[in-house]
């Protein structure tokens, strides 16, 4: 079953007009992990293999929507090392709850990013109690927003390493020129 959250220990925050990095680094934690539990209860309830093909779907079109709607990216399209420099400059808030994304390898047809510390995701999936085959999956599943993503911009992503996997504190995402366009 679920671990029950504590409310205590869930940032609380106060409107105002500026943030430190400090101060709204919690803020988009919570969030991620909070995005986490959403998927997590649509896999709970899902038929395994309904939730296994739709969540694909949906994530990957949601990367792709990220690229193309929102511009994450933008510039980017067929460049490895722009879109490695493009993850990199958002400082991980977005993906990560320790600072120090970086360009750990790069090539003319590829480069790797290293984000240090546990995906906020896992984090929000293991505080839920979740097992660590469970997290491992949901980190796979929540993969293909990241696959849309690179594959929008005529980019392949890989996951070298995650935090998900025994053994790995840190997320490696290798970003290459694309082969053939994923299909979903």
């Amino acid at each position: 079953m679920l671990k029950e959250d504590t409310k205590d220990l869930r940032p609380q925050y106060n409107k105002k007009d500026t943030y430190t990095y400090e101060e709204v680094r919690p803020i988009i934690e919570a969030a991620l992990e909070d995005r986490a539990r959403y998927l997590a209860f649509f896999y709970k309830v899902m038929p395994r293999e309904l939730f296994d093909m739709y969540a694909k779907k949906a994530l990957y079109a949601y990367g792709e929507y990220k690229a193309l709607g929102l511009g994450a990216g933008k510039g980017h399209e067929g460049d490895p090392k722009g879109l490695a420099d493009f993850l990199v400059s958002c400082n991980g808030v977005g993906n990560t709850l320790a600072v120090g994304n970086q360009v750990l390898e790069e090539t003319a047809d590829s480069a790797t990013v290293r984000m240090e510390g546990k995906c906020a995701l896992v984090q929000g999936w293991e505080k839920m109690g979740l097992s660590p085959e469970e997290v491992e999956y949901l980190c796979d599943i929540a993969s293909y927003g990241d696959y849309g993503h690179a594959n929008a911009l005529n980019l392949t992503g890989t996951w070298v390493c995650t935090s998900a996997q025994k053994g790995c504190d840190y997320c490696d995402f290798k970003i290459e020129h694309m082969k053939e366009k994923m299909k979903v």
